[in-house]
């Protein structure tokens, strides 16, 4: 028997809507805990932006927070901007998303979110406000047995965000759709999980938050679904245990990575009253890929090596697909473009 399962809310002492403190910090500076807030932005131009602030490295074996901020710009017809700022001088708010590193800050109240990032490369601000309201999948707290957990809190699903780039160079100022969540637990992901798919789209009226996560071998990669649809600022399907149908093919080995990406996913959702079929396809072009043991020391990737880490991360690009069903017969259909990732640990799982 496979103790894999997300908990329920009444379990870890929480109600079924979404509180401040929740956004806070969640975890201590022990060794093998991680946390990071996550936010990412898109705008008409197929531009996009991604800032995450960091406790700790998601590797890291430290007794001690490690604080660091990444930024990631990547636009069609701009230089893509890739950089990090990392301080000693820190703050992390437990009651509410109020985060300091250095001169970077990430601060919100679940519906209306300030975020700042700073260092000798870009300077940049995104106000982000929420369209969508904060959500979890039950507790959010998925554990891998009675101890070891991963918690996912998106707290904001959608919003419409505005965001200014500042380099050396030039100013660049964009409107357009934004995702926060915040992620958090008490073991490396390394020791818990074997690889997952995640993405999020907008998709006309509809929004798509969407993961499909795979334990570890020992645990034969017992799966977790997660889904969550929106339409018009109102959440009308996320019960991902009793109502969700999902398919990965048309599986093609990326030549950097050496590992299985599958170009077609689809999650079939269905709870006997409604149906939606979200199709991701892959199209031609990467958007990022990296092998963790380089990003990592020397003597540390060794280490995980040996203990059987197998890092990478695949951030894709294609359509998204919304198919909407009545009774059996296609009513709608709505497509637009998307990105989503792959994230692994282990070997893999597909030969």
């Amino acid at each position: 028997m496979y103790n894999v399962r997300i908990k329920t809310p009444e379990e870890m002492g929480l109600t079924s809507k979404v509180q401040l403190f929740e956004d806070g910090l969640r975890t201590s500076s022990k060794s093998g805990s991680y946390e990071w807030w996550y936010s990412d932005c898109k705008f008409p131009d197929g531009s996009s932006l991604v800032i995450i602030f960091f406790a700790k490295p998601v590797t890291s074996m430290a007794n001690k927070f490690e604080p660091y901020v990444s930024f990631d710009f990547v636009s069609p017809t701009k230089q893509h901007i890739h950089t990090e700022y990392k301080s000693s001088d820190y703050f992390f708010s437990k009651d509410a998303p109020d985060i300091k590193i250095g001169n970077c800050t990430f601060k919100g109240d679940l519906s209306h979110y300030e975020i700042y990032f700073k260092n000798d490369v870009v300077e940049s601000t995104v106000i982000m406000d929420a369209t969508v309201p904060s959500w979890r999948p039950y507790s959010g707290h998925l554990y891998f047995n009675e101890n070891d957990y991963f918690a996912w809190l998106p707290a904001v699903p959608e919003g419409k965000v505005k965001a200014v780039i500042k380099t050396a160079s030039e100013e660049m100022v964009y409107e357009g759709t934004g995702y926060h969540d915040h992620n958090w637990g008490n073991k490396l992901m390394i020791f818990l999980m074997n690889d997952w798919y995640w993405g999020r789209a907008k998709i006309g009226d509809y929004v798509v938050v969407s993961a499909y996560i795979y334990a570890n071998k020992k645990q034969n990669h017992a799966p977790t679904p997660v889904f969550m649809l929106a339409k018009n600022g109102k959440i009308i399907a996320d019960d991902a245990y009793s109502n969700i149908t999902y398919t990965e093919k048309d599986f093609v080995k990326d030549p950097y990575t050496k590992r299985h990406v599958a170009k077609t996913i689809i999650y079939d959702y269905n709870d006997g009253d409604n149906r939606y079929k979200i199709t991701y396809l892959k199209g031609n072009e990467e958007v990022e890929r990296r092998i963790m043991r380089t990003i990592v020391s020397k003597p540390l990737a060794a280490l995980f090596y040996l203990l059987g880490f197998r890092g990478s991360y695949h951030r894709m690009s294609g359509t998204v697909t919304l198919e909407r069903y009545e009774k059996g017969e296609l009513k709608e259909t709505i497509s637009s473009p998307a990105m989503w990732e792959q994230m692994a640990f282990k070997p893999d799982r597909i030969k």
